[in-house]
């Protein structure tokens, strides 16, 4: 099965129903690579203070 960077993300659990379809291209061309940091991040981000949390919208991080 080819790599699917949005089922990816989602199945980390990242919201991608909230972002536009111009930012839905951009996350679907992200890389293994990429992808990977961004769950780590995540990950890293929701064990971490409260306070950070509320830093990450829709499940993508800003």
């Amino acid at each position: 099965m080819p790599f699917d960077a949005l089922r990816e993300l989602a199945e980390a659990g990242l919201d991608l129903e909230v972002i536009s379809d111009e930012q839905r291209a951009i996350v679907a061309g992200l890389s293994q690579e990429e992808v990977a940091m961004l769950i780590s991040i995540q990950k890293q981000l929701l064990e971490s203070d409260p306070e950070v949390e509320a830093h990450i919208i829709g499940g993508l991080l800003f």
